[in-house]
């Protein structure tokens, strides 16, 4: 079994783990690309096999919500794309609201369940719900094994602890272990956890009528703690259509406007375009809780994105918004490399609203790493993606970054 790390996603840098066997060959996540209309175009990543040429790849593994793997409508028709299957539900809802060309080749996957490609076996388990269904991914062949690693956001809830332990009692021991995420936590870095996003938020908003919050609108860790934070600062909260759409098939404590006491959605105006079809499938299901007519007589908190742009416009416009403060909760390098996200930050700004950032990113918990590697005794420990990585290289001694286009062989 070779393992090689593929760069050449272009914009975030998000690399992806490509896995070959004499007979088989699959490559791990495929994204991301937070470009948008002809400038996510214009990156497709060219590799040749999998995204032009003759198919030479046997699957292609999504570990996380499709929103960050929209690179997936580059990669060529005949590769089936393997996902979990609630985070094929949200692909198909990413599909619809991004107008992403659909893959006809979607395989779904259930929790510990196996999948077998031709000398690989490939099983997942569902780790990490703060951001949609997040999957460890174990790989054997030929007496072989590896695990592949999400970055463990939401882990101040024991019960996913819990989980973790039970997934590793059936891991055992493997032979490398491939990290997902930006940064290590707990070592000089910003890492949020959900208590500390909490505390952050609502030190902000309680001094606010009115918030208006950028984040991925699939990170339910962000979603759930901007969510107590409006109800801590007695503020209703508000969803987009779409973030709605994917809080909806959340289980538990995720912000759910049909079952979580205030909680709306808004309809944003760019949606007064899409067909009878669309609206009755994403918008209608939520019209009693609808909060367009509220957001002039309550204190609230809605998320926004840049679609949302003519909507705040009018609102700035008709002289609606008043003490009011944007809050900026993504990573840091999407607002450097999505231009459309910064134009949209920078229009905001120039409004009467102060702007505060609270930061949330692929930040892996070192306690939770060191935790898996206890349990399964891996001879390396290697990251896909990381910035500032020689901060732990003492901590963990058998962290090894890879040199781009360098092959392990097992």
């Amino acid at each position: 079994m070779e393992l090689k790390i593929i760069k050449g996603i272009n914009n975030v840098g998000r690399e992806m783990l490509e896995v070959s066997t004499s007979h088989a060959k699959i490559v791990i996540t495929f994204g991301e690309d937070r470009g948008t209309g002809e400038i996510a175009r214009s990156v497709n990543p060219m590799i040749d096999g999998l995204t032009t040429g003759k198919p030479s790849y046997d699957g292609i593994f999504i570990i996380r919500n499709p929103e960050n793997s929209n690179l997936m409508e580059y990669a060529l028709d005949e590769i089936p794309v393997y996902l979990e299957r609630k985070v094929r539900i949200t692909y198909d809802i990413c599909v619809d609201f991004m107008n992403l060309k659909r893959k006809s080749t979607i395989v779904e996957m259930d929790n510990a369940s196996t999948v077998k490609i031709k000398d690989l076996e490939i099983t997942t388990f569902i780790v990490d719900g703060s951001n949609y269904n997040t999957s460890m991914l174990l790989v054997k062949s030929e007496g072989k094994t590896i695990l592949f690693t999400g970055d463990f956001r939401n882990y101040d809830i024991a019960i996913e602890r819990e989980k973790l332990d039970l997934y590793l009692n059936m891991i055992n021991q493997v032979d490398y272990v491939f990290v997902e995420g930006k940064y290590f936590g707990k070592f000089g870095i910003d890492y949020s956890s959900g208590k500390e996003i909490f505390n952050k938020l609502k030190n902000i908003m309680k001094f606010y009528k009115q918030v208006f919050i950028i984040q991925s609108e699939t990170d339910l860790i962000t979603s759930y703690n901007m969510y107590l934070a409006a109800q801590k600062t007695k503020k209703i909260f508000i969803e987009s259509t779409f973030l709605c759409n994917i809080t909806s098939l959340a289980v538990g404590s995720a912000p759910n406007p049909i079952s979580s006491k205030k909680v709306y959605t808004y309809n944003p105006l760019v949606l007064e375009n899409e067909s009878f079809e669309f609206k009755k499938k994403y918008v209608t299901p939520f019209y009693i809780h609808n909060a367009n007519n509220k957001m002039k007589k309550e204190k609230y908190a809605i998320n926004v994105n840049p679609s949302m742009l003519q909507d705040i416009q009018v609102f700035d416009k008709e002289g609606s918004i008043y003490d009011a403060c944007i809050i900026y909760s993504m990573w840091k390098g999407y607002i450097k490399k999505d231009k459309e996200l910064e134009e949209f930050v920078n229009i905001l700004k120039n409004m009467d609203m102060d702007y505060y950032e609270v930061y949330t990113h692929g930040s892996v918990n070192v306690d939770i790493l060191k935790r898996i590697v206890f349990k399964t005794k891996p001879k390396n420990i290697i990251p896909l993606e990381f910035e500032e990585s020689e901060k732990v290289t003492v901590n963990l001694p058998n962290f090894r970054q890879l040199e781009e286009g360098e092959t392990i062989i097992l």
